[in-house]
């Protein structure tokens, strides 16, 4: 087989027909000696799907059943030569949108008649190194190396579906069967290439289900059922190719939580969680970088609704009480907090726990944690706080909603 050179990395890499190097991986599993196997589309370095070479490559013209990684972090990247023009050069280009039109005009079509004589149906090969360095070569210790691919990170928000507020929980209205809440998941990973979400609880009579994102998206909107019946499911709301399962298709379920661990009259909600893996270059299926656990709280359109407003303070018990700052509370009715809450047993990490607590009636987004005093008492304060025991008790990993969890009188 042939050989190029990186000028910048001085790396070799077998280089020859396409049809030439998958035949070597079927036969062998090998390409000039080094292991070599046939990939995904999950498995396109971060350089191609995001980084610096991303504007004149699309994802959607690639032969995805024919790409080709060297065990060394070479990929090669198949194309048609009619796909391959047309990356490059068709109405969607990345000239055309940025080339003025005589400009483009001259260039697409010297392109166009250079290879006017290969059939469109060739196979062209795009190669890419992972974790592409750009400074290799001139590396010393007074001049690091400037790398354009780094170690993937991993870090999401749940927010709105309009994406403006963060956002755990919500009321379920029960109008249709795929009513539901949605959410978007706003992912703000860095050198990422593919994602996994796992929706759900695991605990049962909860289930898990995977969402698979082969391309790394910005953002993806999913919808939780607060049926406490019938419903406690999860869907995704993402139309695209390359994730799966499909938009509109049924996930995890959620379970049942009583706020009063011993009764429902103080109110449920069903509980959901959002978890997941972010995969960078190179990834081997046991390379990813794990996103926090997000526990969803949704509430069916039967909730009732209470609030009540209190002095508060983020300091302390003592601060609360002469606080010229007043916050409205809302919650699910209860029968023994202050304004129609419940408090539970108002001590941390045991059951049961108090109300969780929203900043809004519509119970979409949080309260803010901290101590509340109850105007009028002489002393009577209220901690809201998160706890990592559920009143099922159930660990939570990583809890946004805050609850009542301690009780001072002062």
């Amino acid at each position: 087989m042939g050989r190029i050179k990186d000028k910048l990395s001085n790396k070799e890499f077998a280089f020859d027909g396409h049809a030439a190097l998958s035949a070597s991986v079927a036969a062998t599993g090998l390409i000039n000696g080094k292991v070599a196997r046939f990939i995904g589309i999950k498995d396109i370095p971060f350089r191609l799907k995001q980084g610096d070479q991303s504007t004149l490559f699309d994802i959607n013209k690639v032969e995805a059943d024919q790409i080709i990684r060297i065990d060394d972090g070479t990929v090669y990247v198949p194309f048609k030569k009619s796909n391959f023009q047309d990356m490059l050069i068709g109405t969607n280009s990345h000239i055309k949108k940025t080339f003025g039109e005589s400009a483009y005009l001259s260039i697409s079509s010297s392109f166009a008649a250079k290879f006017s004589n290969i059939d469109g149906d060739k196979i062209f090969t795009q190669l890419v190194e992972e974790f592409y360095d750009s400074n290799l070569s001139k590396q010393t210790h007074l001049n690091p190396k400037s790398s354009f691919v780094g170690p993937v990170t991993a870090s999401y928000e749940i927010r709105t579906a309009n994406g403006v507020t963060q956002s755990y929980s919500g009321i379920d209205d029960g109008l249709s069967l795929n009513s539901g809440v949605e959410f978007l998941i706003e992912n703000n990973s860095t050198f990422a290439t593919h994602t996994n979400f796992l929706i759900g609880t695991g605990i049962s009579p909860g289930t898990t289900a995977t969402v698979t994102q082969s391309i790394f998206f910005t953002s993806s909107l999913i919808a939780f059922d607060g049926n406490q019946l019938a419903g406690r499911r999860a869907w995704t709301l993402n139309p695209s190719a390359f994730s799966s399962p499909a938009s509109g298709s049924s996930l995890g379920r959620g379970i049942v939580v009583n706020i009063n661990s011993s009764s429902a009259s103080d109110g449920s909600y069903v509980r959901q969680g959002i978890k997941g893996r972010i995969a960078g270059d190179a990834d081997s299926g046991s390379l990813y970088s794990f996103l926090q656990t997000r526990e969803i709280i949704i509430y069916s359109s039967s909730a009732v609704v209470n609030s009540g407003s209190f002095q508060y303070s983020a300091v302390g018990s003592n601060e609360a009480t002469g606080s010229g700052v007043f916050k409205t509370l809302y919650y699910v009715s209860g029968s023994t907090g202050p304004s129609g809450s419940y408090t539970g047993s108002c001590v941390l990490n045991t059951a049961p726990l108090g109300s969780p607590l929203h900043g809004d009636a519509a119970l979409r987004t949080t309260a803010s944690h901290g101590y509340y005093h109850v105007p009028g008492t002489s002393g009577t304060v209220f901690l809201a706080g998160t706890s990592s025991i559920d009143n099922e008790g159930h660990t939570v990993e990583f809890q946004k909603i805050p609850r009542w969890v301690r009780k001072f009188n002062l």
